[in-house]
């Protein structure tokens, strides 16, 4: 954006009936698309001053849904560095003898948002080298960088793929993949570890056709029997389909999937085990990730919980000096953002994740929008948060239609590709990548933001150059609580009521106020 103060507090007093809240006439909006206008609140600022140029309870405290990934963007990016790698190590112990590795082979997690299977390849290369065909001791994981967490949310899904497990040695953004085929009366099923390179079967997960007569949503049912996790499909199941479910114990996955890339490659381990790294062990190989600025850019655009997590929690350890669980992560996000910004009203603040997967997290549309006015100016590698968050076009007619694909859902990513796949893809639609800080004022409108979507909540977080060309900071939130209990009471036949389509009528509705401002200021 243009010339801004690095305090981001000049102004923001005015309430939203204040001469410097312009009201933007959005009642009928709301009456027709059937939007409760207490369940809305936006604030738009004016980036080079702060002022407050329009608002509509600016301070309440919303859901932020995937918008809060813009904050823990700016914390990662301020506190590691846009040039953080983190690092996956592979160790030894003891010497090597006829082929045989005397001691332990230790796999050491560092966090690392973006592993995949690929990864492990200069690994196991590194492994012959030495002459290293089986080991005689343990093959250890250590993942004690920080906690591992059986999923984001306690309190959604934990069948969905954004659900996953989270922790310092993640593969894959931890997930498999489940297809089935039908051939003739038979229904084979199958589950593997996948990447756009790269498929490897898994055992210590599996897969199989549920009893007769099973009913699932989504035709697949999750049981755990013998401490072994099992996904089946339904009988009923169309004739072939596939897809992503998540992983609960990452570390142990990651560490399966590196002993049967081994195998397939000549190299006998012994199953994976959880352990510390052992005193004197030495390094046979590692794994540098791409620079943290490009896993920013890549959780902004994908809006992928997994990678989001992993890099909150790595950034609140190197605060912390010590591990966190989620719960503790998200606090202490929180409490970076009161410190670096003392000036504020932080009321109703509260992170508990660095995703949004939770409707715990609670922000106000004046404190997102102080965020990110913190941000305006920060280069980050040459590159302003402006140049990482997504375009995000808004129609020009009345009913807010898009031009564009919607933004991803709540954790929703594309296959996971490979480190360089994912780069392409993350370079396909972002033109402001690579820019270097400085005016925009010669940019005809646009926004560049982070959408954010829960049950019954919308979000829209970023900035705009307007029809004026004035560069505005804004965030919009939409947290209909009495549409989601409507829900909860209908149960099934909420989907079958007319009505009741409030995520198309929400996304009308937030498409509305983007392009009123846009337009009027």
């Amino acid at each position: 954006m243009g010339a801004v103060a690095a305090a981001g507090f000049v102004a923001l007093t005015a309430g939203a009936g204040g001469a410097a809240s312009a009201s933007l006439g959005l009642e009928d909006l709301f009456e027709r698309f059937r939007i409760d206008g207490r369940s809305v609140g936006y604030v738009a600022m004016d980036a080079a001053t702060g002022a407050v140029l329009t608002a509509r309870n600016p301070d309440g405290a919303f859901v932020p849904a995937s918008a809060i990934k813009a904050a823990t963007a700016m914390m990662a990016l301020d506190v590691l560095g846009p040039e953080h790698r983190a690092v996956t190590r592979l160790y030894t112990s003891e010497a090597v003898e006829g082929g045989t590795l005397n001691g332990d082979l230790i796999l050491v997690g560092g966090g690392d948002p973006e592993l995949y299977t690929e990864h492990y390849l200069p690994m196991i290369r590194a492994l012959k080298k030495q002459g290293i065909r089986r080991i005689g001791g343990r093959f250890l994981f250590d993942d004690s960088l920080f906690p591992e967490s059986r999923a984001i949310s306690a309190a959604h899904d934990g069948d969905v793929s954004y659900n996953a497990g989270v922790g310092a040695l993640s593969l894959n953004f931890n997930r498999l993949r489940l297809s089935w085929q039908r051939s003739g009366k038979s229904l084979q099923v199958r589950i593997d570890a996948r990447t756009d390179k790269m498929s490897v079967p898994v055992d210590i997960v599996t897969a199989g056709v549920a009893p007769a007569g099973t009913q699932a949503p989504r035709g697949v049912v999750r049981v755990v029997a013998g401490g072994v996790p099992r996904w089946t499909v339904v009988p009923t199941a169309r004739r072939s389909g596939a897809m992503w479910v998540p992983v609960k114990r990452v570390g142990l996955m990651a560490a399966h999937v590196f002993q049967r890339l081994a195998a397939n490659r000549g190299i006998a381990l012994p199953g994976p085990e959880r352990g510390a790294l052992p005193a004197g062990a030495a390094v046979v190989a590692a794994h540098r990730s791409e620079p943290l600025i490009e896993a920013v850019r890549h959780f902004l655009k994908y809006s992928n919980n997994v990678a989001t997590e992993i890099v909150g929690l790595a950034t609140t350890r190197r605060m912390a000096g010590k591990p966190l669980d989620l719960a503790q992560s998200g606090h202490a996000m929180a409490d970076w953002w009161r410190r670096r910004l003392p000036d504020g009203d932080w009321t109703g603040l509260r992170i508990a994740n660095h995703s949004g997967l939770s409707r715990e997290t609670r922000v106000s549309p004046r404190q997102m929008a102080v965020f990110l006015r913190w941000a305006c100016n920060r280069a980050y590698a040459g590159r302003r948060l402006w140049d990482l968050l997504p375009p995000y076009r808004v129609g020009t007619g009345t009913g807010g239609k898009r031009t564009a694909k919607r933004p991803p859902r709540a954790g929703e990513r594309p296959a996971p590709p490979s480190a360089q796949g994912s780069r392409s893809q993350a370079n396909g639609n972002d033109r402001g990548a690579g820019r270097r800080p400085g005016p925009v004022r010669a940019m005809a409108m646009q926004v560049r933001g982070k959408t954010g979507t829960l049950n019954h909540a919308r979000s829209l977080v970023g900035y705009m150059v307007t029809r004026s060309k004035r560069e505005i900071v804004f965030a919009v939130f939409l947290d209909d609580g009495r549409a989601r209990r409507a829900a909860v009471e209908a149960g099934r036949r909420y989907r079958q009521l007319k009505p009741a389509r409030w995520a198309w009528r929400s996304r009308v509705v937030l498409n509305g106020i983007v392009r009123k401002i846009m337009l009027e200021f």
